[in-house]
């Protein structure tokens, strides 16, 4: 791809150079999308594209998987579980408009370009300003696979004085 998107120099709030984490894994998966992109087209026999294409394409495909990701959570949800199953995205596909059927003869294309894995980044974490107390472990009785305990100021008991 000759003249493919570079978002490096900017971020989602202007012009400035990013820094903070959560830019840095902004920037890290619109990248990864890109790359995506950048590959289709290659695949697709495109030996350039402009840069406007190309963006354009990476936010139509982000859109895609993001309502991908959506229906398929609302699916899970609508059954009472909380992490979605294979059975929740073929559905989900279909009512997209999706043939599934043809996923395992495109997933076998001979002319497929593999992409490597970007680089590991840790989706940010809860700011400092919004936690309060320290969080208790889970005593013996309790698995743990379960999820840890809410912050203590959510169950711990206030004393309010009436006037």
């Amino acid at each position: 791809m000759a003249d493919t998107v570079s978002s490096g120099s900017s971020t989602r709030s202007g012009g400035k150079h990013s820094t903070t984490p959560a830019d840095n894994y902004y920037l890290a998966r619109r990248r990864t999308l890109q790359v995506v992109v950048s590959s289709l087209l290659t695949e697709a026999g495109f030996e350039s594209a402009e840069k406007a294409a190309v963006e354009t394409l990476t936010e139509m495909l982000q859109s895609y998987v993001s309502e991908i990701g959506r229906s398929a959570k609302s699916y899970c949800e609508h059954t009472a579980r909380t992490q979605p199953t294979l059975s929740d995205i073929v559905v989900t596909l279909v009512e997209m408009g999706f043939n599934v059927e043809t996923l395992p003869a495109y997933a076998k294309r001979s002319q497929r370009m593999v992409i490597t894995a970007p680089p590991v980044t840790n989706q940010p974490g809860t700011p400092k300003a919004l936690t309060a107390g320290q969080n208790k472990p889970h005593p013996s009785h309790i698995p743990g696979h379960f999820p840890e305990f809410p912050d203590p100021h959510t169950y711990i008991k206030t004393p309010v004085s009436g006037k």
